[in-house]
């Protein structure tokens, strides 16, 4: 019984330094990863919140990645806060993602809130990995516990690299949460403050680009009124009250609905049409 608990302690001990090394990789003097899971250190073995695995994508570490990996770390495990590895490696780490991906980590796992990596990614804009997510099948309107999508994230923070590439994979517009607002709105929000940026206002013309009918006054209702004033966001409801969307306007965002979840450049240059309607139905134009 003593060598049984002797045995588990050392384990864990080594368990635990297994983790430090991890955290301090960039300290020469550390120990090394191959050498501590030889001596018997588990590198599935949670410490806390912590697994080795979300540890070495926290800390943008593709060799510790590397290894854990090959020395049998499981992938798709949650850690203490119901993250799995690719939840923390989209926040920052394109190196991780890819290599995450190449060893099959599952892009549809959940958090607690039901947030998917391409939530995370997006909400970070980190448009690199959002692009390596979507390469590998994510699903670009994927809903979270509010009815959010990635779009929505993506939206909310005026992150316009993210929105871009979202839009090139087809997401979903028009998809509103249980709060009411779609992504258009959450950008809207953004600009009645007054506080925006040029990407903010970039934003906001893109997303509304890609819509077909719209309907002025659903916006107006979703926001106090005097955030409206002195706004861009003013100037924007003004001229779009006054001037209703064009047929081609409408036919464009019933094309790229009908067209699905995709990456549209590669289907749409396959169309038999001129390069403008190619640009149009790109949103370039």
């Amino acid at each position: 019984m003593w060598f049984l608990l002797e045995k588990t302690q050392h384990s864990y001990t080594l368990s635990e330094r297994l983790l430090r090394a991890i955290q301090f990789t960039s300290d020469q003097s550390g120990e090394d990863l191959e050498d501590l899971i030889n001596q018997g250190a588990a590198v599935n073995q949670l410490h806390g919140t912590l697994l080795p695995l979300h540890c070495a994508c926290m800390a943008n570490d593709v060799r510790a990645l590397k290894i854990l990996l090959d020395r049998g770390a499981h992938i798709n495990s949650y850690d203490g806060c119901h993250r799995t590895a690719l939840h923390h490696a989209v926040e920052q780490s394109p190196s991780c993602v890819a290599l995450l991906l190449r060893y099959g980590a599952d892009t549809e796992l959940r958090d607690m809130n039901l947030n998917t990596p391409l939530h995370w990614a997006a909400f970070k804009n980190n448009a690199l990995c959002v692009r390596l997510l979507l390469q590998n099948n994510a699903n670009v309107d994927a809903i979270d516990a509010n009815h959010d999508t990635p779009l929505s994230w993506a939206a909310m923070r005026g992150n316009l690299e993210s929105v871009e590439v979202l839009l090139e994979y087809n997401a979903c517009v028009k998809t509103r949460n249980y709060n009411g607002f779609s992504p258009i709105q959450r950008v809207a929000l953004i600009l009645a403050t007054g506080l925006n940026t040029p990407k903010d206002d970039r934003c906001f013309q893109l997303l509304l680009r890609a819509h077909g009918q719209f309907n002025v006054s659903k916006l107006l209702r979703a926001l106090p009124g005097a955030m409206l004033q002195d706004s861009v966001l003013g100037d924007y409801t003004l001229m779009y009250a006054h001037t209703p969307r064009s047929l081609l306007c409408q036919c464009r965002f019933a094309i790229r609905i009908s067209l699905g979840q995709c990456q549209l450049p590669n289907v749409v240059k396959g169309l038999h049409i001129p390069d403008p309607l190619r640009n149009y139905l790109l949103l370039d134009a």
